[in-house]
């Protein structure tokens, strides 16, 4: 196994590698096996997280976050996908697990509360009994741009969450989820409670009474997301291009798809 805990680790990498030139603080980066590529854009902190590589051939792509920094706990399994966009808003904690060769996928601009779980599998098979035929496949998960997921949400296995969407404290995503972009959702398990609501990254506790009131009006359409043709991606296809490249390819094709195509409705779902 190999182990990085600061920068000067990175270079004793012999079967995995570390790209960029990222903070590392009170951090664990382990490799079980190889051929795994931790890739960090510039302005990458690490702090206080713990990123597990439990197999082989994983990417975690990690974007630029100036105002933010990476303190989750992330586990990931053989031949699986990770990318986050630029300027996320994280909380510690968080938990993702990736497992059973799947991938999770989050845009740019997300608020991601503390206590967030995010899972692309089970734990234990579950098999139906007359049948005796498996039933809880996993399946990888996409999260779009400008997302807010409240405290303690759990987000489930082929969970799609459209941009622009609110994910309300303590809700439950079930498992193959579609949250259109611009709902409100709410609930265990999680159902639609308003459509077409939009939210912007104000923080509201400094606000005295007169800044609240300049609150009451936004006129902006820029939070609004809608499917646009040879713009609005296809995340299922885009799932399968994924988990049929090997890691260099994938690596190039998560830059091209994620990170230089910045159009907005790029994970919009209606």
């Amino acid at each position: 196994m190999e182990t990085v805990k600061s920068q000067e680790d990175i270079v004793n990498l012999e079967n995995n590698r570390i790209e960029g030139n990222p903070e590392i603080t009170n951090s664990n980066i382990s490799f079980k096996g190889s051929n795994n590529v931790l890739y960090c854009e510039g302005n990458v902190k690490i702090v206080g997280a713990t990123f597990l590589f439990e197999g082989s051939n994983s990417i975690v792509y990690l974007s630029s976050a100036q105002h933010s920094q990476y303190s989750f706990t992330l586990v990931i399994y053989n031949d699986s996908t990770f990318f986050i966009g630029r300027d996320n808003n994280m909380s510690a904690p968080i938990n993702i697990n990736i497992q059973e060769n799947q991938n999770v996928i989050i845009g740019a601009d997300c608020s991601i509360s503390s206590g967030v779980n995010i899972r692309t599998s089970d734990i234990y098979p579950i098999y139906e009994a007359q049948s005796k035929k498996r039933i809880n496949y996993a399946k990888s998960v996409f999260i779009g741009d400008h997302v807010w997921i409240g405290h303690l949400a759990y987000i489930s296995r082929g969970s799609k969450i459209g941009s622009g969407s609110i994910i309300e404290n303590y809700s439950f995503i079930p498992h193959n989820a579609n949250v259109f972009s611009n709902s409100l959702v709410v609930g265990n398990p999680a159902k639609i409670e308003k459509k077409d609501v939009f939210f912007i990254k104000e923080f509201l506790g400094y606000h005295r009474a007169e800044d609240s009131l300049n609150t009451k009006d936004y006129k902006s359409d820029v939070f609004i997301y809608e499917f646009v043709n040879h713009e609005t991606l296809d995340l299922n296809g885009i799932d399968q291009i994924l988990k049929d490249l090997n890691v260099d390819d994938r690596l190039e094709f998560i830059q091209k798809l994620f990170v230089r195509n910045k159009r907005k409705n790029r994970f919009a779902i209606r």
